[in-house]
């Protein structure tokens, strides 16, 4: 039995808008909110007015035992409570998961966006400087580290794990492999990626399946059972991606639960000369 993720009930909906979807859900939110509201206030006036006999001795007609009546009012008064708070709770549940749902759904799809934008081609120097132009977290700190190299960022190719040699990345940016020269741009880029967590690629010369997409999460559950370091980004680029793919990319609170904050598949071609690399794009 596949795992199921309500996260992923927006990349696989029929619906083709993102945004018509979000739009939906948020309507219909308010709409249970406004419900809710109304049933809020009536037993909210109806606890006041009850709270204003009791003050007055208005119920005290009801019966000669005043205390019988202050033990039925107490009754009363916890049961509308109750009432009133077990809707309030459920509401506030739902709507917390829905936005944190929006919100992640948002950030990934921003950064699925950014990287098909500043990438043109699958090549693991054109995935270093998408990187670099994509993810507002670690792009200056990065833009930095490959101005000053101005040669290659072979310690980020084929990386490998120390006590893992079958573990092996085409792309790896981690505090580990930044090089250790001591200066404040090195430093800067270990401490960014230490906060945000390991950005792992992985380059494929065919369709992104589901086999694809599973060995590669498997892979960097590995990594941060070895390492100790989380994963923010794990990345595969290939030519196409299968529906069932997608599909196990988006359950994200299944993949958080693994130490993989985002998994991310996309599309690119192989190969494109007119784009510099990114040494020669730092250096126009």
């Amino acid at each position: 039995m596949r795992e199921t993720d309500k996260f992923g009930d927006y990349d696989l909906s029929s619906s083709t808008i993102l945004t018509t979807r979000f739009g939906y859900e948020s309507t219909r939110l308010i709409h249970l909110a406004q419900k809710n509201l109304y049933i809020v206030i009536g037993l909210i006036a109806a606890l006041v007015l009850l709270s204003i006999l009791n003050i007055f001795g208005a119920l005290e007609y009801f019966s000669t035992s005043s205390e019988q009546i202050d033990k039925i009012v107490d009754v009363i008064l916890l049961l509308v409570l109750i009432v009133v708070l077990a809707p309030l709770v459920l509401l506030l549940l739902k709507s917390r998961n829905v936005l944190d749902r929006w919100t992640d759904m948002f950030e990934r799809n921003t950064i699925m966006a950014a990287l098909n934008i500043a990438m043109t081609a699958r090549t693991k120097e054109e995935t270093i400087l998408g990187l670099s132009k994509s993810i507002q977290e670690i792009s200056k700190p990065l833009q930095e580290y490959i101005d000053s190299k101005k040669t290659n960022l072979d310690e980020f190719f084929n990386a490998s794990i120390y006590n893992a040699n079958d573990l092996i990345f085409d792309v790896l940016l981690d505090s580990d492999h930044v090089l250790n020269d001591g200066s404040s741009v090195c430093n800067n880029l270990k401490s960014v990626l230490n906060q945000y967590g390991a950005i792992v690629a992985k380059i494929v010369d065919a369709d992104i399946n589901r086999t694809v997409a599973e060995s590669f999460a498997n892979s960097l559950v590995e990594y941060n059972s070895i390492t100790k370091h989380s994963v923010g980004i794990g990345l595969v680029i290939g030519d196409t991606i299968t529906d069932d793919a997608r599909e196990f990319a988006s359950k994200i609170s299944f993949h958080r639960k693994r130490g993989i904050t985002h998994l991310i598949l996309i599309v690119k071609p192989s190969f494109s000369p007119a784009h510099p690399s990114p040494q020669q794009a730092s250096a126009i």
